[in-house]
Parts: C-alpha cells; structure tokens; sequence
C-alpha cells in the first residue's frame, strides 16, 4: 500500500492494486486533524516557554559583543603598496564581489560588501598577501554604494575604524542545559 500526499489539492490518495479508496481517505483525514491540532498547541506552548524566560538567545548588541574565534574571516584588507594588480582575487570571487579598477596606470580590487560572501578566496590566491582577513564583521552603511570599497577605502586598516563611543563589552557563549545559550563574560 503506497501513500501520496498532495499538497496542491490538500486530499490523500491511497493506492492499492491500481484502485481507490475514498473511504480510507476520509478516515485518515479525521485522524490527521487531531494530531496536527495538537501539534499545533504544542508549538504555540513551547513559543510561550521561550517568550518567559528572559535572554534565552539574545545578546544585547552593540553592547556586548561576542568573542570571535580563532580563523575567523571577517571584513578584507587591501595593502595596496604590496598588491601587484595580478586580478586573481577578482577571478577567483564566485560571489563577483571584487572587480578591477585603473588609478594612475595600475590596477587594483575594488570590492563590494553587499556581494561578498567572506570565504577568503581571494586571500588564499593572492601571491603576494596583499589581502588579509581581518575580525570586523559589524560595520554599519546607510546606502548599498557605501558597501563598495573603492581601493583607497580598501586600503584603510578597518580595526582602526571607530564602531562606537561607548566601550563594548566582549561576552562568550556558552550552553546551559536548562536555559539554552547563555553569554556570559569573555576572558581577555
């Protein structure tokens, strides 16, 4: 006996030997209903469960601030000085967020924010390390052109760039059985 359960037309059909048995249909349909009723008040219990109890998941960003781990692969530097305009990194990029561009006779990447999918491809095919990674993954633009690093903004050091007046707070997190994640502070 074969199931078959069609969404589009929201009936189950029940084969057996080639026949149809609209009677079965009907009779499973009456007990699907109660178990997905009940299913349903389960998932609207266990939503309430972690509405109530407080910082479940959340962390207070940009307040706190979680502590990366090592091989983490943030935002991209250039080093403009050392980069030798060979276009590998523009190649390489499956998400095309680096592109090419002249000034003054040589060329160099340019790179777009708002395609780049932070996989470092660039970075390992660079002959020269004239791409690094960095541990910034949280600056803020007001507009999509702001996203694309023309080599000279490619070319600033992004730690050096102010986040926000107020000190962050480094936090980690951790698994509590009972409560879920859990942030607690980073030892630094």
């Amino acid at each position: 006996m074969e199931i078959f359960l069609s969404l589009s037309f929201s009936f189950l059909i029940i084969r057996c030997g080639g026949g149809l048995f609209m009677d079965k249909v009907k009779e499973y349909k009456k007990e699907n209903i109660a178990s997905l009723f009940a299913e349903h008040i389960q998932s609207i219990v266990t939503g309430i469960k972690y509405f109530v109890k407080p910082q479940r998941i959340t962390l207070q960003y940009p307040e706190d601030s979680l502590t990366l781990p090592t091989g983490y692969r943030g935002m991209i530097r250039l080093y403009k000085d050392v980069c030798i305009g060979c276009t590998l990194c523009a190649l390489i990029c499956p998400a095309d967020a680096m592109k090419m561009v002249t000034e003054s006779g040589k060329k160099f990447p340019q790179i777009n924010y708002g395609r780049c999918v932070f996989c470092g491809f660039c970075v390992d095919v660079c002959p020269v390390d004239a791409l690094k990674e960095t541990k910034v993954h949280d600056l803020v633009f007001n507009n999509r052109k702001q996203l694309i690093f023309d080599p000279d903004r490619f070319n600033v050091d992004i730690d050096d760039v102010p986040m926000q007046d107020k000190p962050v707070r480094k936090v980690k997190a951790i698994i509590d059985e009972k409560r879920g994640i859990k942030y607690v502070p980073a030892d630094e």
